[in-house]
């Protein structure tokens, strides 16, 4: 028997939050949805960091640009999150799934110092 490899989903590690599309589900349908995620570090059931961009510039349907890109002060707080996360872990190799918008606002200014230390793919992962 090989063992269990967790899935385990963190606000921190979502694609930036810009437009509708980039809204999450509610908790109690992604739980329906994908029962073998462990949801349970996600505290709330509706998505706060949508609603946070939301009461800054109000409604998708009035406010049609960037939200979060725009806010590099909340990226990099939510940033530091997200490595804390995976500093906390207990396993020594991780593969961190998510969204490139996220990453390439991570990444971007640390390139050149990552490289060969980090592998960015867009491409299914090689075994």
């Amino acid at each position: 028997n090989e063992p269990k490899i967790p899935f385990i989903a963190h606000e921190e590690w979502r694609e930036t939050v810009n437009y509708l599309c980039d809204s999450r589900r509610p908790l109690t349908a992604l739980r329906s949805l994908y029962p073998c995620v462990d949801f349970s570090p996600c505290i709330h059931d509706h998505d706060p960091l949508w609603e946070k961009y939301q009461q800054i510039h109000g409604c998708h349907e009035t406010h049609t640009k960037l939200r979060e890109s725009n806010d590099p002060q909340g990226l990099l707080e939510r940033a530091h999150k997200a490595w804390k996360v995976v500093l906390e872990r207990p396993e020594r190799r991780l593969a961190l799934v998510g969204h490139s918008a996220f990453f390439m606002h991570m990444f971007t200014p640390l390139f050149e110092e990552l490289e060969g230390v980090v592998r960015y793919e867009d491409e299914e992962v090689e075994e």
